[in-house]
């Protein structure tokens, strides 16, 4: 596993400036800048904790190969990108995976080529979806040893706030509160998610065994 970065982001949060603003009871249009900073917070928090993307946006995954499927019967060890002979898909590493854009490899030139569709379907249903290689399908040769295979999809449940399920929504609302009543505070009550938040959460929870963890997203410009 090499790298997951954050193209472009959602366009909006999944609670609206008013939706906030109601909850806590503010009157009027002060503290907008710092309830919108603590909407966002939330939301990042609530997504790290999941292991999800809300509101859809552009995500780019690197990999040196697809992860090796457990064969009881091997010996040795095998590096690099011929892990790829082990597997009959891969994982991406954002959940819910809404499409899949392109999938492009490098050689050790650093030459990029669009690996072809007919190769391979995508698995959006699953809770960890997977780029499954077909029958008759092969995977990539000859890739470069690091950040050989790119992946370029969308991951979220959909564009309005409307898509994400309630109990999230509801979640990012209460953690969103608890910061704004909180702000500024050194000392005092635990930042750590009290027992209803992960009530709310627990169910959308990924749970990847034995996987390297994908909660810390690098942002870029890259498009």
């Amino acid at each position: 596993m090499s790298g997951l970065i954050e193209i472009t982001g959602p366009a909006l949060e999944p609670i609206s400036r008013l939706e906030a603003r109601d909850h806590l009871r503010l009157d009027e249009d002060l503290d907008d800048a710092q309830v919108r900073s603590y909407i966002t917070a939330a939301r990042i928090w609530a997504e790290n904790y999941t292991g999800r993307a809300f509101i859809n946006r552009t995500m780019r995954q690197y990999l040196d190969g697809a992860i090796g499927a457990n064969d009881p019967a091997w010996e040795g060890t095998i590096t690099g990108p011929q892990i790829l002979k082990l597997s009959k898909y891969i994982e991406v590493a954002k959940s819910p995976l809404a499409s899949v854009t392109s999938i492009v490899y490098y050689d050790d030139d650093d030459n990029d080529t669009t690996w072809d569709s007919s190769n391979y379907y995508v698995d959006t249903v699953s809770d960890v979806p997977r780029i499954i290689l077909r029958d008759g399908g092969a995977f990539p040769t000859d890739l470069r040893t690091f950040n050989g295979l790119e992946i370029n999809f969308v991951a979220g449940y959909g564009a309005s706030p409307n898509d994400v399920p309630e109990p999230i929504r509801i979640a990012i609302l209460q953690y969103m509160t608890f910061l704004y009543e909180h702000r500024g505070d050194m000392e005092g009550p635990s930042m750590a998610p009290s027992v209803i938040l992960k009530a709310l959460l627990d169910p959308y929870k990924i749970r990847r065994f034995g996987a390297t963890p994908y909660s810390k997203v690098m942002k870029s410009g890259i498009s």
